[in-house]
């Protein structure tokens, strides 16, 4: 199908571990796209369930996607905080991501940055550390937003609906650390307007 083209790049929660490929949402956006009219055709996603940054990198440097892609997303950091990576040493290595995801699109303003959700939270974060990962967390976000904001690129923040899974467990995937398609959906609410401006300008 020719239409619209999108790059998806990142980890677990780009491809969707825990839920089936049409309840993740790089498919719920394109399906919107489509409905609104857009000709979009079927995104190249590049993400696996447990890559860091330089899990990414490589598999992008194996795929090499041609661009440039109208919509280029990227969410990434997870497992480098999961494994406790020290915030410095993660730093270069996703300003090198950015910078690569950059250059499969048109401009800056086709890049949307996701900040990385809080795991902290999940039955499975809530029995590793969650103080110790919860803080290491914040500075990569940090990081993300600072790097966002310097090269001139969109930022959506997922990280609030990351956290309703305190009062909604519904949220949660039956792996108990993933989000569930209902997650996936509040991910699209934010991420849907700003996908849409991205891709229409």
């Amino acid at each position: 199908m020719a239409g619209r083209r999108i790059l998806a790049l990142g980890d677990s929660y780009t491809i969707g571990t825990g839920v089936d490929p049409g309840e993740r949402w790089v498919s719920k956006l394109t399906a919107r796209l489509r409905e609104a009219d857009e000709s979009v055709a079927d995104p190249v996603v590049i993400a696996e369930n447990g890559w860091t940054t330089d899990d990414l990198d490589a598999a992008i440097s194996d795929r090499g996607p041609d661009g440039p892609f109208d919509l280029v997303t990227l969410l990434i950091g997870a497992n480098n905080c999961f494994q406790g990576e020290p915030p410095a040493t993660f730093a270069p290595k996703f300003r090198a991501l950015l910078d690569r995801a950059l250059g499969f699109a048109a401009d800056p303003d086709s890049v949307v940055v996701l900040t990385v959700p809080d795991y902290t939270l999940t039955p499975v974060g809530r029995e590793n550390d969650p103080a110790e990962h919860a803080e290491r967390l914040e500075r990569y976000n940090e990081i993300v937003r600072a790097e966002a904001k310097a090269r001139g690129t969109r930022l959506v923040d997922v990280v609030p609906p990351s956290r309703e899974v305190v009062d909604r467990p519904e949220l949660i995937a039956g792996d108990d650390l993933h989000p569930a398609p209902a997650q996936h959906d509040l991910f699209l609410e934010r991420i849907g307007p700003v996908a849409r401006e991205a891709i229409g300008d």
